[in-house]
């Protein structure tokens, strides 16, 4: 089967460390798996455009979706890398390619709009755990520090 040569761009600020990831329906896009999921590179400095390019099966439409994560190195060598998913695209439709010649750009604006809709959701645990503390407002404080060495710390 011929392939094309297809050249990803995205639009889209990270922090420290995050990048932007695409994953989809093909073998090159990862099939949906997250640990397989393609990341982009930043071009320039600025942090502010992303961009990679893939082969995919040439005349065969595949769809895809763009994720803000972390990739962390596994703790086993040749083990799967954990990743952190923090924020996804959740359109009612992905987006779709369908490349029909050798070489293709496609520029997908900016991250989390498609068809000029925003639609984005919060990510998902892979491999960890969360835990939410809610303290609200009470006659008597909600959580008493005994230890003296924390008495006076800045999370009191």
């Amino acid at each position: 089967m011929e392939t094309s040569q297809v050249n990803l761009t995205i639009r889209g600020e990270t922090t420290p460390g995050e990048v932007i990831a695409v994953v989809g329906s093909c073998e090159a896009l990862g099939n949906w798996s997250y640990q397989k999921a393609v990341t982009l590179h930043p071009i320039g400095d600025e942090r502010h455009t992303w961009a990679v390019t893939i082969s995919v099966p040439r005349g065969v439409v595949s769809t895809y979706r763009y994720f803000k994560g972390f990739f962390l190195k596994s703790k086993s060598a040749g083990g799967p890398c954990q990743v952190i998913v923090n924020l996804w695209e959740t359109h009612h439709q992905p987006r779709t390619m369908s490349p029909t010649v050798a070489q293709q750009n496609i520029d997908d604006g900016e991250f989390g709009f498609h068809n000029g809709v925003k639609c984005v959701d919060s990510g998902w645990l892979t491999c960890q755990a969360d835990i939410r503390l809610r303290l609200h407002y009470s006659k008597r404080p909600p959580v008493s520090i005994t230890k003296k060495k924390f008495k006076k710390s800045r999370f009191r």
